[in-house]
């Protein structure tokens, strides 16, 4: 039996005995104690028709959440502390029957998680918003690879009761839904407890005319997207708002924000600054405390990965203590000393790895594997906390291209010291998550990590070609190489349309289709269009059977994001991705008529069209 799952089982004993489970049945006992349970069990080969017991027994370990599966001839038992490891257990048996089709071999399971608080951030503000039904996807995927926590990063999706102006534009979900969301993933031992950013990342609502005066604003009188805690208006919004928050979520933990407020320290200075961040955040802290909730922020103002908005470690001290801090880094390192320099001070901190999602076409998976695996593995059990984050920047990727960070997180947070190396786990998750061979996980890899195909350090730059102006000559630093990239996704291509009969994971599969026609078309225009002003009508006319194929690629691309947009979404903000297309569709289908017929081509077409020398 294949036993490699996600995450990783941490003790396994078998024998050579062999059983099927559509030979066993649950007992009223295991549904009575987890209705869930057969809901489980028949997203695999499970019927409800058998005749041998599928049971539990209360248990006691050492371990906190642990559990022990006993797979036997005769039944199958979960031995299990609480209803919580008892869901463990029976995702297991439910993994390991997906996997292995149905034929099971006898044997011991003993299992537990490494990390009691395993999350995901989900960053619904970047414009992509789930409709109610897939939200409950969500928490049910998440609660099969064994998280119990999910984090909706909010910002200005909540539609709040005293501020209908908070986040107008943006398509949110009520107090009521939030409560209904809540509600359902208590059925699967998630919790739900949300990301508010109250200080920075204020960019969408800064552009709203009624939120703008609460802003910091710089010298010249131009916004910043970041709150300005001396605002009178400031305190009484945001105590109304942790009013509706706290009713939607209910009492438990609040995560705050608090990163990148570069605003405050830019205009106020730093001394100043970093007292304004303190005395606000100590407001807030005793705002929460009063309605029964304890804070989490994020800690990079006194940690930063990156940029000069810090205040020093130490002030950290000047807060409340009880707060958990989450430190966040993105980076595959040899070793995270902030981690350490927290722990050492005697902060409570989170670990938060990225999903490699953020402006790109697809998960890093092998980025997101180092930073993930060794971030928690510098947490050494001094963390009991993660957060897998995924950001949504760009607002036009899938956020179902997460799944292979989320399982990643699944894995690195339930065994911290995991035996599969990247390799191995990306076999794993292709097997698990899609079902695929080894060779049809291989056809993908290119999907994944197309960056490394054409000699590329920096994960960004190839996805902002897209739709970059196509009235401008490619300028694009490895334009020699980008051919390489056609074969390789049309290949990719032609793979995933033909597993999509037999795949159930159909909207990830969809999303990673798409992500291939993306990047096949951001490929073709580095290679179609020029790399230099045109200098005559001949040379002009040559690329038009190009530019003209690139428009109506576009424009299918466009057709297919759509939807896949709303397989999964609410509306949102699908109006800005579409007007992404459409403007390069119109650019190129304008470029096209210019190189056919602009008369004056020196005075036109090299002037307006490309930047002449």
């Amino acid at each position: 039996m294949n036993y490699n799952i996600i995450p990783e089982l941490k003790n396994v004993s078998l024998n050579t005995a062999s059983i099927k489970l559509s030979d066993y049945i649950l007992t009223d006992m295991l549904t009575k104690a987890l209705p869930i349970s057969e809901g489980i069990l028949r997203e695999g080969t499970y019927t409800g028709c058998g005749t041998k017991s599928i049971t539990f027994c209360n248990a006691s370990f050492e371990h906190k959440d642990a559990y022990k599966l006993v797979l036997a001839e005769e039944e199958i038992t979960i031995h299990a502390s609480s209803d919580c490891s008892l869901l463990y257990g029976l995702m297991t048996l439910s993994e390991l029957d997906r996997l292995n089709k149905g034929t099971l071999t006898c044997g011991i399971i003993y299992d537990y998680p490494d990390m009691h608080y395993r999350a995901i951030s989900d960053d619904i503000s970047r414009g992509q918003v789930s409709t109610f039904e897939h939200f409950k996807t969500i928490i049910r995927k998440l609660a099969r690879y064994k998280y119990n926590v999910y984090m909706p990063y909010i910002e200005d999706v909540f539609k709040l009761k005293c501020c209908p102006d908070w986040g107008k534009y943006s398509d949110g979900l009520t107090g009521e839904e939030w409560k209904a969301l809540t509600e359902y993933a208590a059925k699967y031992h998630i919790s739900v407890r949300p990301i508010i950013n109250l200080l920075g990342h204020f960019d969408k609502n800064a552009s709203i005319a009624s939120l703008q005066p609460i802003t910091i604003h710089q010298e010249d009188g131009s916004i910043t997207s970041v709150i300005d805690p001396l605002n009178p208006a400031v305190k009484p919004l945001v105590s109304n708002i942790l009013d509706e928050v706290v009713e939607a979520f209910g009492p438990g933990i609040i995560h705050v924000g608090g990163d990148e407020p570069c605003a405050i320290t830019e205009v106020y200075g730093k001394e100043k600054g970093g007292q304004l961040f303190i005395e606000y955040y100590t407001w807030v802290h005793d705002e929460l405390a009063k309605r029964d909730c304890s804070m989490m922020m994020y800690a990079d103002f006194f940690a930063p990965p990156w940029g000069d908005y810090s205040v020093g470690l130490e002030r950290a001290l000047e807060l409340p203590q009880g707060i958990n801090f989450v430190f966040w880094d993105y980076a595959a390192r040899a070793s995270y000393p902030y981690v350490e320099k927290l722990h050492e001070i005697g902060l409570t901190v989170t670990v938060s790895p990225g999903t490699w999602t953020w402006n790109r076409f697809a998960c890093d998976m092998k980025l997101c594997w180092n930073n993930t695996a060794g971030l928690l593995l510098a947490a050494d059990g001094q963390s009991t906390h993660m957060i897998m984050s995924c950001w949504g920047d760009g607002g036009d990727c899938s956020r179902e291209l997460n799944w292979p960070g989320f399982l990643i997180g699944a894995n690195c947070s339930w065994a911290a010291k995991t035996t599969y190396t990247f390799e191995q786990f990306y076999d794993i998750y292709h097997a698990v998550f899609f079902g695929l061979n080894k060779e049809e996980a291989a056809s993908l890899y290119n999907v994944y990590h197309y960056d490394s195909v054409i000699g590329l350090k920096d994960n960004f730059i190839f996805k902002q070609e897209m739709f970059k102006s196509a009235l401008e000559p490619i300028t694009f630093a490895e334009k020699e190489k980008a051919y390489l990239l056609i074969d390789e996704m049309t290949k990719a291509l032609e793979l995933i349309k033909s597993l999509k009969t037999r795949i159930q994971e159909k909207t990830a599969l969809d999303a990673l289709y798409l992500s291939a026609k993306r990047i096949l078309f951001t490929a073709k225009k580095i290679s179609y269009l020029p790399w230099a002003p045109l200098q005559n009508r001949e040379e002009a006319m040559s690329y038009i059977s190009n530019v003209l194929e690139l428009a109506s690629e576009v424009e299918n691309i466009r057709q297919y994001h759509e939807k896949v947009w709303f397989d999964t979404n609410r509306r949102s903000d699908w109006g800005y991705v579409e007007m992404l297309y459409l403007d390069l569709r119109d650019e190129l289908q304008r470029l096209a008529r210019h190189m056919a017929h602009d008369k004056n081509f020196r005075k036109n077409l090299a002037f307006h069209v490309f930047k002449a020398d």
